[in-house]
């Protein structure tokens, strides 16, 4: 069904797709754009397939390590580029502003009780993976994470290279397999 590489797709839990839901959540986290977004196209694909309009949801949090307002004016200014960008396309936009730590418990699960599924992003670092592991033990429709980290996979590798001139070698060997394997430009187009 999908034009994302199988490679950068993850599956967080054992519940199936709800296919009677009312829409396609994408939970917005770590590639916070709708271009060149292999999250966004996966979701996209799926609301497709599914004949079902797209939702997408992207929060704040404030109580997270070395949160301050310079990170969080710089999310603001992307929240607003993304809402400009989602309502020219005719996409359906949460943004959440976390008012208080933790304001936001069950948003997320409150959301998906009427969607399909979620799809969201895969990020190796920060809070991020905890908080995808958690989120998807609660979710009560099949959940998925998709890698548009960069050119390379994570997944391309199973193992750390102890020097950057190993990583060198087996990246010069491995990218050009995935370098035709790039994001629409434009998901939310047509």
């Amino acid at each position: 069904m999908s034009l994302v590489p199988v490679i950068r797709v993850t599956r967080c839990n054992e519940v199936p797709v709800h296919e009677k839901g009312d829409y396609v959540l994408y939970w917005m986290t770590a590639f916070r754009r709708t271009r060149w977004n292999f999250s966004v196209q996966q979701a996209v694909e799926w609301s497709n397939h599914l004949a079902k309009p797209l939702l997408v949801f992207e929060a704040l949090r404030v109580g997270y390590p070395w949160a301050c307002d310079r990170f969080h004016r710089f999310v603001i200014d992307g929240m607003a580029d993304n809402a400009e960008n989602l309502k020219k396309f005719g996409v359906s936009y949460y943004p959440y502003l976390e008012p208080r730590p933790d304001a936001d418990k069950g948003l997320l699960a409150a959301l998906a009780e009427k969607a399909c599924l979620v799809v969201t992003d895969d990020f190796p670092a920060f809070f991020l993976p905890r908080m995808i592991a958690s989120a998807s033990k609660n979710i009560p429709v099949y959940m998925e994470k998709v890698d548009s980290n960069g050119l390379l996979p994570m997944k391309a590798t199973d193992r750390v290279f102890p020097a950057a001139r190993f990583f060198r070698i087996f990246l010069h060997k491995e990218l050009p397999f995935h370098l035709s394997e790039m994001p629409d430009a434009e998901p939310l187009k047509g």
